[in-house]
């Protein structure tokens, strides 16, 4: 019987594209220190910070897209 507290997380693998990109010095030497902090890598706050932006524009997207069709 597993515990109704527990939460288990699925994640389903989707293809990934890898990307280079320059980053100021300053500005990698804070998202380190940021991931650190998160325990964290660098990597994984990269993402997470997209994903959190991206997911915001989208819905911006669709709810502009909702109003112009309601008008």
């Amino acid at each position: 019987m597993k515990n109704p507290e527990e939460v288990q997380l699925n994640f389903h693998p989707r293809p990934t594209e890898t990307v280079s990109i320059k980053i100021p010095t300053d500005t990698l030497q804070s998202l380190q220190k940021i991931a650190a902090v998160k325990d964290m890598s660098v990597e994984a706050l990269l993402k997470f910070y997209i994903g959190q932006c991206l997911r915001q524009d989208l819905a911006k997207q669709f709810s502009g897209r909702l109003m112009e069709k309601n008008f």
